[in-house]
Protein backbone atom coordinates (compact mmCIF):
# COMPACT_ATOMS: atom_id res chain seq x y z
CA UNK A 1 0.00 0.00 0.00
CA UNK A 2 3.55 2.48 0.41
CA UNK A 3 3.86 1.87 -3.21
CA UNK A 4 0.87 3.04 -4.15
CA UNK A 5 1.04 6.25 -2.03
CA UNK A 6 4.63 6.71 -3.08
CA UNK A 7 3.31 6.72 -7.09
CA UNK A 8 0.60 9.21 -5.82
CA UNK A 9 2.77 11.06 -5.09
CA UNK A 10 4.73 11.18 -8.46
CA UNK A 11 1.56 11.03 -10.34
CA UNK A 12 2.55 14.36 -12.07
CA UNK A 13 5.70 12.72 -13.38
CA UNK A 14 4.56 9.45 -14.61
CA UNK A 15 1.80 11.84 -16.23
CA UNK A 16 4.36 13.35 -17.84
CA UNK A 17 6.56 10.87 -18.56
CA UNK A 18 3.79 9.21 -20.26
CA UNK A 19 2.88 12.02 -22.71
CA UNK A 20 6.99 11.94 -23.42
CA UNK A 21 6.71 8.70 -24.63
CA UNK A 22 4.20 9.19 -26.89
CA UNK A 23 5.38 12.34 -28.25
CA UNK A 24 8.43 10.64 -28.72
CA UNK A 25 6.89 7.55 -30.36
CA UNK A 26 5.74 9.64 -33.41
CA UNK A 27 8.98 9.41 -34.43
CA UNK A 28 9.93 6.30 -33.78
CA UNK A 29 6.92 4.31 -36.20
CA UNK A 30 9.75 1.80 -38.00
CA UNK A 31 11.22 0.91 -34.91
CA UNK A 32 7.89 -0.03 -33.28
CA UNK A 33 6.11 -2.16 -35.40
CA UNK A 34 3.45 -4.14 -32.74
CA UNK A 35 1.70 -3.10 -29.81
CA UNK A 36 4.50 -5.29 -27.50
CA UNK A 37 6.82 -2.83 -28.93
CA UNK A 38 5.39 -0.30 -28.53
CA UNK A 39 4.17 -0.67 -24.97
CA UNK A 40 7.55 -1.43 -23.59
CA UNK A 41 8.13 2.16 -25.49
CA UNK A 42 6.03 3.42 -23.38
CA UNK A 43 6.70 1.75 -20.28
CA UNK A 44 10.07 2.25 -20.44
CA UNK A 45 9.21 6.08 -21.03
CA UNK A 46 7.48 6.07 -17.87
CA UNK A 47 9.71 4.57 -15.56
CA UNK A 48 12.76 6.56 -16.75
CA UNK A 49 10.60 9.68 -15.95
CA UNK A 50 9.09 8.20 -12.61
CA UNK A 51 12.80 6.68 -11.20
CA UNK A 52 15.55 9.78 -12.49
CA UNK A 53 13.07 12.84 -12.19
CA UNK A 54 13.37 13.45 -8.54
CA UNK A 55 17.34 12.42 -9.07
CA UNK A 56 17.59 14.82 -12.13
CA UNK A 57 15.83 17.93 -10.61
CA UNK A 58 17.65 17.58 -7.56
CA UNK A 59 21.01 17.37 -9.00
CA UNK A 60 19.78 20.52 -10.84
CA UNK A 61 18.89 21.84 -8.06
CA UNK A 62 15.16 22.62 -9.45
CA UNK A 63 12.08 22.54 -7.17
CA UNK A 64 9.24 24.22 -8.60
CA UNK A 65 6.75 20.92 -9.81
CA UNK A 66 6.31 22.40 -13.38
CA UNK A 67 9.42 22.34 -14.36
CA UNK A 68 9.98 19.47 -12.40
CA UNK A 69 7.14 17.86 -14.11
CA UNK A 70 8.43 19.43 -17.72
CA UNK A 71 11.86 17.80 -16.44
CA UNK A 72 9.94 14.28 -16.01
CA UNK A 73 8.40 14.76 -19.65
CA UNK A 74 12.08 15.12 -21.02
CA UNK A 75 12.90 11.93 -19.35
CA UNK A 76 9.86 10.08 -20.42
CA UNK A 77 10.69 11.11 -24.33
CA UNK A 78 14.47 10.57 -23.83
CA UNK A 79 14.08 7.35 -22.00
CA UNK A 80 11.61 5.12 -24.26
CA UNK A 81 14.57 6.43 -27.34
CA UNK A 82 17.71 5.52 -25.13
CA UNK A 83 16.68 2.16 -24.26
CA UNK A 84 15.41 1.42 -28.08
CA UNK A 85 18.95 2.58 -28.78
CA UNK A 86 20.55 0.17 -26.55
CA UNK A 87 18.33 -2.67 -27.71
CA UNK A 88 19.15 -2.17 -31.16
CA UNK A 89 22.80 -1.59 -30.61
CA UNK A 90 22.62 -5.30 -28.27
CA UNK A 91 20.82 -6.73 -31.49
CA UNK A 92 22.98 -5.63 -34.00
CA UNK A 93 26.13 -6.96 -31.95
CA UNK A 94 27.95 -10.27 -32.83
CA UNK A 95 27.68 -10.88 -28.98
CA UNK A 96 29.44 -14.57 -28.89
CA UNK A 97 31.81 -13.71 -31.24
CA UNK A 98 33.20 -10.87 -28.37
CA UNK A 99 32.79 -13.87 -26.41
CA UNK A 100 35.13 -15.98 -28.25
CA UNK A 101 37.81 -13.64 -28.72
CA UNK A 102 37.70 -12.80 -25.45
CA UNK A 103 37.79 -16.15 -23.75
CA UNK A 104 39.50 -17.76 -26.50
CA UNK A 105 38.47 -19.71 -29.45
CA UNK A 106 38.48 -16.93 -31.85
CA UNK A 107 40.59 -15.72 -34.20
CA UNK A 108 44.18 -14.75 -32.91
CA UNK A 109 45.11 -11.31 -33.47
Amino acid sequence: MDLFHRLLDKIEWVIAGLIGAIVASWWHKEDLTDWRAWAKFLFTGIVCALYLTGMVSAYLGVTEPSIVAGIGFLLGTFGGSLLLAVNRAINAADLWALIRQRFGGGNPP
